[in-house]
C-alpha cells in the first residue's frame, strides 16, 4: 500500500501561498500543517486564504513548536528567508523533531564558504537525528549551477562557463519585483541596494562556489559585481507598478569566478519589466563546446515550487546530513513517487 508524504510548510508569503496550493493538488503529497508568523493570518483556514476548491481543514498557526509536537510530518518545507542565519533555528527545530528539510533559502544552497560554522552545525545536527537538509530552487539550485554542472558531462575539457538568465520580471510575484528595484528612481535604487533595503538577486556567489566544488576548477577568486539598474527608455506599466521613463525596470547582476586572473565562470542575471526575449542559456567552451538555450526561459516561481516538491521523495531517501544539489541524485519530476511502508 502506498502513502502520501506528509508535508509541513513553514512560510506563507506570496510564494508560500502558491506552494500550498500546488501541494494540495498533488496526489502523493499531504499538507498537514502551515506555519507563519503573520498575526493577521493565524487561525484562518488555508482553504479560505487560498480560495481553493481543494478541501483542506488546516488552519494557519504561528506556533512552530506546537505544530512539530502535535502534527506528524515527514518533511518540512521552509520558505521564509534568504538568510541562512535567519532560517537556522527553524531548520534546527525541524531536524530535532525528526523531519527532513527542504528550503528555498538561497544562502543554504552552498553555505560552506560564507557560513562555514552554521553549515558544520547543520550537518552535525542532521546526522545526529538521521535526517537530511538541502537548499534548492530554480536559481540557485538548478539553472545557473546544477544545469551547467550536468552539461559538462560530455566534455573532455572545460575552459570557461558562461550562464545567462534573462527574464521578464513582470511575470513574477510583487515581492520579487520589489527586491529588484522596479519603479524606483536611479538614486532610490542605489541607496536601497547600498543600505540593504532591497537585495536584488541572492545566490550568484553560492552558485559559482557549487560549480567550482563540483568541477574542481580551483578558482582563487569569486566576486559578485555591484548590481546595475536597468533604466526604462519609455513609460512602462505592469501589474506591479508604472515605471516612468528614466526610472528602474529591474537589474543586472553578474558573478564571476577567476583563476590566475582569468575569468573562468560568468553568471549573468538580468531581470526587468518587459524584458524580451526571455531565455536561459549555458555556453561551455571546451571539447566539445556546449551551447544550450531554453527559449522563453523557465518561469521562476513555478520552477522553484517544482524543484521544492520534486525533491521531497529524493531527500527523504537520502543519507543524513547537509546536502547541496550537486550531492543528490539527478532531480526529476517525482509526482508519481509514493512513500514506502
Amino acid at each position: 500500500m502506498t502513502e502520501s508524504f506528509r508535508v509541513m510548510q513553514i512560510g506563507f508569503g506570496s510564494l508560500g501561498r502558491h506552494i500550498s496550493s500546488t501541494i494540495l493538488k498533488r496526489e502523493n503529497l499531504e499538507l498537514v500543517s502551515v506555519v507563519d508568523a503573520n498575526p493577521d493570518l493565524v487561525g484562518k483556514s488555508i482553504k479560505v486564504l487560498l480560495q481553493s476548491e481543494v478541501a483542506s481543514e488546516i488552519s494557519l498557526t504561528d506556533d512552530l513548536k506546537g505544530a512539530l509536537k502535535n502534527v506528524p510530518a515527514d518533511v518540512a518545507l521552509v520558505a521564509t528567508s534568504s538568510s541562512i542565519k535567519t532560517v537556522f533555528p527553524t531548520i534546527e527545530a525541524c531536524l530535532e523533531s525528526g523531519l527532513d528539510v527542504v528550503s528555498i533559502c538561497e544562502e543554504l544552497s552552498f553555505p560552506y564558504q560564507k557560513s562555514p560554522s552554521i553549515a558544520k552545525n547543520l550537518d552535525q545536527i542532521a546526522k545526529k537525528y538521521g535526517k537530511t537538509v538541502v537548499g534548492t530552487g530554480i536559481n540557485p539550485g538548478y539553472l545557473m549551477d546544477l544545469l551547467p554542472i550536468v552539461l559538462t558531462g560530455p566534455c573532455q575539457t572545460v575552459n570557461t562557463i558562461h550562464v545567462t538568465r534573462h527574464m521578464n520580471s513582470s511575470h513574477r510575484r510583487p515581492s520579487f519585483q520589489k527586491k529588484i528595484g522596479t519603479g524606483m528612481t536611479k538614486e532610490e535604487f542605489r541607496k536601497n541596494i547600498d543600505e540593504g533595503r532591497i537585495t536584488g538577486h541572492v545566490g550568484l556567489v553560492e552558485s559559482i562556489q557549487m560549480i567550482d566544488a563540483a568541477l574542481n576548477l580551483g578558482l582563487d577568486e569569486i566576486e559578485e559585481l555591484p548590481p546595475e539598474a536597468i533604466i526604462a527608455k519609455k513609460r512602462v506599466t505592469n501589474s506591479f507598478t508604472t515605471i516612468g521613463k528614466g526610472d528602474v525596470l529591474g537589474l543586472k547582476s553578474v558573478g564571476v569566478g577567476r583563476k590566475n586572473g582569468m575569468q573562468i565562470v560568468t553568471l549573468d542575471f538580468q531581470a526587468y519589466a518587459e524584458a524580451s526575449p526571455q531565455y536561459d542559456e549555458v555556453i561551455i567552451d571546451g571539447i566539445p563546446k556546449m551551447h544550450q538555450r531554453i527559449e522563453g526561459g523557465v518561469q521562476g516561481d513555478q520552477g522553484t515550487i517544482g524543484m521544492l516538491l520534486n525533491l521531497i521523495p529524493i531527500v527523504i531517501n537520502e543519507e543524513p546530513g547537509l546536502k547541496t544539489m550537486k550531492d543528490l541524485p539527478v532531480p526529476r519530476n517525482t509526482s508519481r513517487f509514493w512513500k514506502e511502508n
